[in-house]
């Protein structure tokens, strides 16, 4: 966070917004460091990321030598501060707390992924997203997979579990709360300009901390730790964009804060660009409608005309790029789960009862959400409510099954168009809010709505938290027979032993703790994550699986043996799930001694190949 905080001082993004950008620029220098590293060969450290940061500096400041001084920025309400403050801890404590042990690994298979992805980073050295997606393949080729979380986690101390857990939430909590925070602000200043919108931002940063649908609540439920972060960054980069389309004196400086923050967003998860771009939609249109009218209105007839065409062209290019995209092709095959009826979809987005963690207060978020959209509709502010709307289409698309397209680029999944609703509803509500206790303030006083906003929070922080803190523990949890589960507590103190007894590659499921084993203890596995394009060596020795295991195979399978290092074989009888490309490496006896045994998995020597 620092390095862009500082970068945003220099080029004159100051105050709680560059605070809320801060993380989005970090991700985006220390992201393009790590590619450039790659290309010139520089292990990935801190050094490389200090050689990063110190480019990233230098620039910035010869920008802001550039432009000039930047214009004061209205100090934050110390209320508002503390609201902040507030909602960051309500965010992540209760999680944190709920994990028992930064030891224990999160029991979700995108957790596991992002485990050998950190791995891999510090065996290879590259944190690029040139070369990540090499995990993917069998035969270890490079290929391209966003990298700028990894490439920011991986320069954290301590344990595997402990780096992915920490590192989750600072990426997930901070830039989230802040954002909306900011975008509170934003929102008020677009139809407001001078207004100081005392109360907002604390607001807003009280119901991003006690809301469900939001990125904690994707990475700790599901496990998608870089979408979660590139999500919580979406927020306060478009509280920037708000500023610099209504601001034209800050275009220059602030349009390439904003390039920078989308690069960050965008190497952390693409579609959190996706997400900004949607979410921005709105305010863009405004804008060029304004200047045409402006053109129109001198005169100049062929200009006011050709703008929005060539604004909607290049819009529709960029979208047109993206589906022809490998990306599109990466993720537009997924579903959401079972599809709900239109009626059932609407239903949860009126009343925030997402398929992401539903709770009582994700609820009066959404219906205050609704409502401050209504009234600020009413009154000729409609920017909130058609976000609002370009956000609830999305969900709606995904919750019953993806049917129209336009939620493919977020996999269809409600669960993370959840957040993508939650990044407009939060400061929304918040506007909405205190708009309300303004409007009751010369009935009841200053104390009264105080009062009773307070005792609001407090019903619904105290059942919520409770219920993020069962959640949480459930898929942290060790026990052995709480499915689904990749290790338990004994497994876990077994793979930590593994690399003082094994002398070779182990061939396990990804589904059982031998994925775990590569992510948490470096234990070199010839299967470290599930969706992996096999090798032809890998597809041999499957194929004939049970010869392998009988030390029959035939000496073409034994090649293919020898040329992957496989000495054991690790079974579970309980994995996280069947899968039937996997599925025989867990039942197949085995000629072979048990070197080790935990709970319901064990790990055999596999006897000599071909007898």
């Amino acid at each position: 966070m620092g390095p862009g905080w500082l970068m945003l001082r220099l080029v004159g993004v100051r105050g709680l917004l560059a605070l809320a950008v801060a993380p989005a620029c970090s991700t985006g220098t220390l992201g393009a460091g790590a590619v450039l590293a790659q290309l010139v060969g520089v292990r990935w450290g801190l050094p490389a990321a200090l050689g990063s940061v110190a480019i990233g500096v230098a620039l910035a400041a010869v920008l802001g030598r550039l432009v000039g001084a930047a214009e004061p920025v209205p100090r934050t309400p110390t209320a508002d501060r503390v609201g902040i403050g507030a909602g960051v801890l309500l965010a992540a404590v209760p999680s944190l707390l709920a994990t028992g042990s930064l030891d224990t690994p999160l029991q979700r298979w995108d957790a596991v992924f992002h485990l050998s992805a950190l791995r891999l980073v510090a065996e290879s050295g590259s944190a690029s997203s040139l070369t990540l997606g090499s995990l993917s393949y069998g035969d270890g080729r490079a290929s391209p997979y966003p990298a700028g979380w990894h490439a920011l986690a991986s320069l954290l101390p301590g344990a595997p579990t402990a780096v992915l857990t920490l590192g989750a939430t600072v990426t997930a909590v901070l830039p989230w709360v802040l954002g909306c925070a900011a975008l509170a602000v934003q929102l008020v200043r677009w139809y407001r300009p001078d207004t100081v919108a005392t109360g907002v931002a604390g607001t807003a940063g009280v119901l991003a901390g006690v809301a469900s649908a939001t990125p904690t609540g994707l990475w700790v439920g599901w496990g998608h730790v870089p979408n979660a972060a590139a999500l919580a960054m979406v927020p306060g980069v478009l509280a920037l964009a708000l500023r610099v389309l209504r601001t034209p004196a800050e275009r220059v400086p602030g349009g390439v804060a904003l390039a920078v923050a989308l690069l960050g967003i965008g190497l952390a998860h693409p579609n959190g660009v996706l997400t900004w771009g949607a979410l921005a939609l709105p305010a863009v249109v405004a804008v060029v409608a304004a200047a045409s009218r402006a053109l129109l209105g001198a005169g100049r007839r062929l200009p006011a005309v050709a703008l929005p065409v060539l604004v909607a062209a290049a819009a529709c290019a960029v979208v047109a790029g993206l589906l022809a995209s490998p990306l599109a092709a990466a993720v537009t095959g997924y579903t959401g789960g079972s599809p709900r009826s239109l009626g059932r979809a609407v239903l949860d987005v009126v009343t925030g009862q997402y398929v992401l963690w539903p709770s009582l207060a994700g609820g009066a978020v959404a219906l205050a959400a609704l409502l401050a959209a209504v009234v600020g509709g009413a009154r000729g502010r409609w920017l909130g409510a058609a976000m609002l709307g370009v956000a609830w289409l999305l969900y709606l698309d995904a919750a019953t099954g993806g049917g129209t397209g336009l939620s493919g680029m977020w996999y269809s999944s409600p669960a993370r168009l959840s957040v993508v609703v939650g990044i407009v509803a939060v400061p929304l509500a918040a506007t909405g809010g205190v708009a309300l206790a303004e409007a009751l303030r010369p009935r009841l006083g200053s104390l009264g709505p105080a009062l009773a906003a307070g005792l609001l929070v407090l019903l619904l922080t105290v059942p919520t938290v409770a219920q993020r803190v069962g959640r949480t523990a459930s898929v942290y949890d060790l026990e052995p027979g709480h499915p689904p589960q990749f290790v338990t507590a004994g497994e876990l103190a077994m793979i930590g032993e593994l690399p003082d007894r094994l002398d070779g590659v182990v061939l396990g499921s990804p589904f059982s703790g031998a994925s775990s084993a590569y992510g948490l203890a470096g234990v070199p596995v010839v299967f470290p994550v599930a969706g992996q394009v096999w090798s032809a060596d890998q597809e041999l020795v499957m194929t004939h699986l049970a010869d392998v295991a009988a030390g029959t195979a035939a000496a073409e399978v034994c090649a293919a043996v020898e040329r992957l290092g496989v000495r054991y074989l690790y079974q579970d009888a309980a994995p996280y799930q069947v899968d039937h490309r996997y599925s025989e490496l867990d039942t197949v006896e085995v000629a072979g001694d048990v070197v080790a045994q935990a709970d319901t998995a064990r790990v055999v020597e596999l006897p000599a190949c071909g007898g």
